[in-house]
């Protein structure tokens, strides 16, 4: 049932990547490119938990699920929030875009992953915990300072826009960033199959806060372009 959830996951994340990507082409919205990479990415990183959860965990498995899942989903949604925050610092964003990508990548790239975390995790039909797999590795280390960072950022600031812009729907997108990061607090607690429910659940609140948002703009903020947050 969870490796279905996981599934589901790959699905709506793809969807709302599409969505974001599509509006992008056509308004040419930064905010919109950097949430559509995040969620493409979200998409992958369930692939790869699906993957994991059907056919075991292996070390290539575990970098992309801890590389798209942990550590650059969140800190691209950031980015996508600060373009609408401060669109005039639009440069400086994109420069962080590309430092978070860069670090997430080298700290993957250099970590060792622990195989008998993996193949316990295997055994057990669960998800492997970073802090076994990748016990005193960068990639584990990167963790806090990027997902914390981005996390922080993305429910402040669509918090903010909510009220400022009397867009309650907006307050979706918060909610859903929220129980999306609950799931590492599953995975602590021994709660594996609750994690994919949780991505999956998260992600879908998130994109039906953007379609809610976005409906409720009307023809006349439709033809100006108003970004939906």
């Amino acid at each position: 049932m969870a490796g279905l959830f996981a599934l589901a996951g790959v699905f709506v994340a793809g969807a709302f990547a599409m969505r974001l990507l599509r509006q992008f082409h056509e308004r040419r919205r930064p905010h919109a490119l950097a949430w559509g990479g995040s969620l493409l990415l979200y998409a992958v990183g369930m692939a790869a938990l699906t993957a994991g959860l059907w056919l075991g965990w292996s070390s290539p498995a575990y970098a992309v699920y801890w590389f798209t899942g942990a550590l650059v989903t969140v800190p691209l949604l950031a980015v996508g929030e600060l373009h609408l925050l401060a669109p005039t610092y639009s440069r400086w964003w994109w420069a962080v875009a590309s430092a978070v990508m860069m670090v997430a990548v080298a700290a993957v790239v250099v970590s060792r992953f622990d195989a008998a975390a993996l193949s316990s995790a295997t055994a057990d039909g669960g998800i492997p915990l970073g802090a076994d797999v990748l016990a005193g590795q960068p990639a584990y280390a990167a963790l806090q300072p990027l997902t914390l960072t981005g996390t922080v950022i993305v429910v402040v600031g669509t918090v903010w826009s909510a009220v400022r812009r009397r867009r309650p729907a907006v307050l979706l997108i918060a909610l859903g960033v929220v129980i999306a990061a609950s799931s590492s607090a599953f995975v602590r607690n021994d709660l594996d199959a609750l994690v994919p429910v949780a991505l999956t659940s998260g992600v879908a609140i998130m994109y039906a806060g953007f379609r809610a948002t976005v409906a409720n703009r009307g023809p006349l903020s439709a033809r100006a372009g108003t970004h939906p947050t």
